[in-house]
């Protein structure tokens, strides 16, 4: 039978204490990991938004504090049981070093806390709140690199098109738009991730102001990521206008900062009208209800303690503490090997004359070391060979795809495909990539290699990256990209070949520079 315990005095009423003391333990473990988020929203001007979204979520409980008084005994369980996973989930994100988990699962456990002490009703208090707060919670910095390459380029295709269909003449390579007198960069800045995520986070807010289907609140969502890229077009669009016809110095400095401005507030504006546009005259009546509204209700009740799960989920909360504590002492495992310096400029019978990144992009990357060169043979076409290590990867600091990276230059995948090639009779997995620009053609074959692992899936790399952390304490792992010209004098075939005796010989190297288990 469940052990109910009612623990109200007159004097204090531990059970409605109990959990607002919990929730403050379960903040203290968290703490270290805080200043994440905090410099995210700082630093970042994609998630600026943060400490708004913070403040309409506490307005929101303060809002539907009445639930509070209506505690239910359904779902008890489930909150521990929640509760377990969130803990787990946020070990496992500190011993993996991977920051978005460990804000999101604190999410979950507080929320989790609400479910334990007060049932359904209280996960119904909460929810709103919570549903807010991913959405000031930088995505993976993959999904962000493939979202903001993305958008660079659909964002440069589109502002293009419209350039052209006004009558003026332009040249578009990749990320790059040519008017002749001057050169406009879409750059990753340009990308559109700073309306993108404050307009998702603005669709949400308007689904929960009217009493509508859950299904029309993801439309909002919808809409809101649509104005918001639409808009970054927009943007670009009359950029290039304005330096066409006028002077070209507004696309740049205070001006281009201040058309950012200018088309936050449109894009705004215009999302608000078009989520309005979509209601009937019914549900534009309730405005104002939504998630605010509380039912009426007479069966308010004292706060109750179930013994069994609430005692459950404290001593989870505490055993976090040590836990937690535990996890962030031990350090990374940093394998040791020798520097690209050395690295042999003579692979396969061919000469290496080495090259360096331009600076911004070493910035944007943030490479612990790497290699590239390009290796010559008599008057063969040269093979390029790029090889960006990390010694920890954590959010920003793990290796772009070159699937993702490829089109921003200008450069058109015509084929890709994985093959394998042989390391000592032990097949190798590659992706085979197969560009073109114009009359040029390039062959491209890269993969990822991690703790002796070589992986051609960008999503199996990530995963491998989280086991390494889990078993070895590891995260350190590669990217090695070839790169080799494809002219009408060679055969694809050919070209292949080149390629592939070159990797055999690069594998004997390798384990050298990028660490083994």
């Amino acid at each position: 039978m469940t052990q109910m315990t009612n623990l109200s005095t007159s004097g204090l009423e531990w059970p409605k204490l109990l959990l607002p003391l919990t929730i403050l333990l379960v903040l203290a473990f968290y703490m270290p990991d805080a200043h994440l988020l905090w410099d995210a929203w700082m630093e970042q001007e994609e998630f600026s938004h943060g400490p708004l979204m913070l403040a309409v979520s506490i307005y929101l409980l303060w809002a539907r504090r009445e639930l509070l008084s209506r505690p239910s005994e359904n779902g008890r369980y489930a909150g521990v049981a929640l509760a377990l996973i969130s803990i787990a989930a946020y070990a496992l994100a500190i011993k993996s070093g991977v920051q978005n988990l460990r804000h999101l699962s604190t999410f979950s456990l507080i929320f989790a806390l609400f479910l334990t002490f007060g049932g359904w009703t209280y996960a119904r208090y909460v929810f709103p709140s919570i549903i807010l707060l991913p959405f000031v919670v930088p995505p993976p910095s993959f999904l962000n690199s493939n979202l903001s390459y993305g958008l660079q380029l659909f964002s440069s295709d589109v502002s293009v098109f419209w350039l052209r269909s006004i009558g003026i003449t332009v040249f578009q390579d990749g990320n790059i738009i040519d008017l002749g007198k001057m050169k406009l960069e879409v750059a990753e800045a340009c990308s559109g991730l700073r309306y993108l995520y404050p307009m998702i986070g603005l669709g949400a807010l308007s689904g929960m102001l009217f009493d509508i289907h859950l299904w029309k609140r993801g439309l909002f969502l919808v809409l809101a990521a649509a104005v918001s890229i639409i808009m970054n077009s927009v943007r670009i669009f009359l950029t290039g206008a304005f330096v066409e016809f006028t002077d070209m110095g507004v696309s740049e400095g205070f001006f281009h900062l201040f058309e950012g401005w200018v088309f936050f507030l449109i894009s705004f504006a215009l999302t608000l009208g078009v989520c309005w546009l979509t209601l009937t005259k019914a549900e534009k009546k309730t405005i104002g209800n939504g998630v605010l509204r509380i039912e009426a209700s007479d069966n308010s009740s004292e706060m109750t303690i179930n013994t069994p799960p609430v005692i459950a989920v404290i001593a989870l909360c505490i055993a976090l503490g040590p836990l937690s504590f535990f996890l962030r002492s031990i350090d990374p495992v940093i394998p040791e090997r020798a520097t690209f310096a050395s690295f042999p400029l003579k692979i396969n019978g061919m000469i290496a004359e080495e090259d360096q990144i331009p600076g911004i992009e070493q910035e944007i990357l943030q490479m612990s070391d790497y290699f590239l060169g390009h290796y010559r043979e008599e008057d063969l076409a040269p093979i390029s060979l790029f090889i960006g290590y990390y010694e920890q990867q954590s959010a920003g600091q793990t290796p772009h795809s070159p699937r993702v990276c490829i089109p921003s230059g200008g450069w058109k995948i015509t084929d890709l495909t994985t093959i394998e090639l042989n390391n000592q009779g032990t097949p190798v997995p590659v992706n085979r990539v197969m560009i073109g620009k114009g009359e040029q053609r390039l062959l491209v074959y890269y993969w990822f290699q991690q703790r002796g692992k070589y992986i051609a899936n960008e999503y199996m790399a990530k995963f491998n990256l989280l086991v390494g952390g889990l078993v070895s304490n590891r995260t350190d792992g590669a990217l090695v990209r070839l790169t080799m010209p494809v002219t009408t004098e060679m055969s694809e075939v050919v070209a292949d070949q080149r390629l592939s005796e070159f990797a055999t010989e690069l594998f004997e190297v390798l384990p050298r520079y990028v660490p083994s288990e």
